[in-house]
């Protein structure tokens, strides 16, 4: 069965379980386990020094959860990027119909690619920031990037 998932469907789920942590409530399990990596793959990766990161295989590639302080990075390349948009907003849109669409556009500081964000309010102060990094047609690399951050509202 999970040879069969495409990476955006799985990019999906391990961002809906990412929104999950931030409210500390999370429910079901991913279809497989995550590799850990070692911190000398996550600087292959280019990833700071510091936090956690797993793979989870599909495939010949699959699809990277990082965690770094308050911050969970989802992320792939290639295969089915141009699906990943569609598959994340309808999970988010199911689970959290609440969820407000913040910002969308140009990315500020990737040419050929689309930025959108989400403010997801949790109940009880908690907030998540979901921020997608959206390949275009004409991008030269194909890298698929959601980040949920956890915040909290002051009032």
């Amino acid at each position: 069965m999970t040879n069969q998932m495409s990476h955006s469907e799985l990019a999906a789920q391990i961002v809906e379980g990412c929104i999950m942590m931030v409210t500390g409530d999370v429910k079901g399990s991913l279809p497989m386990e995550g590799i850990p990596l070692t911190e000398l793959e996550r600087a292959d990766l280019g990833l700071r020094q510091g936090g956690r990161t797993a793979f989870y295989p599909l495939k010949e590639s699959g699809v990277f959860l990082d965690l770094d302080r308050s911050t969970c990075s989802v992320f792939f390349a290639d295969y089915d990027f141009d699906r990943a948009l569609p598959a994340i907003e309808a999970a988010l849109k199911r689970a959290y119909p609440q969820a407000k669409q913040i910002k969308d556009g140009p990315h500020p500081r990737m040419k050929d690619y689309q930025f959108r964000a989400y403010e997801i309010g949790l109940g009880g102060g908690k907030v998540a920031l979901l921020e997608l990094d959206v390949p275009g047609a004409n991008a030269s690399t194909r890298k698929f990037v959601a980040r949920v951050d956890a915040q909290a509202r002051k009032n």
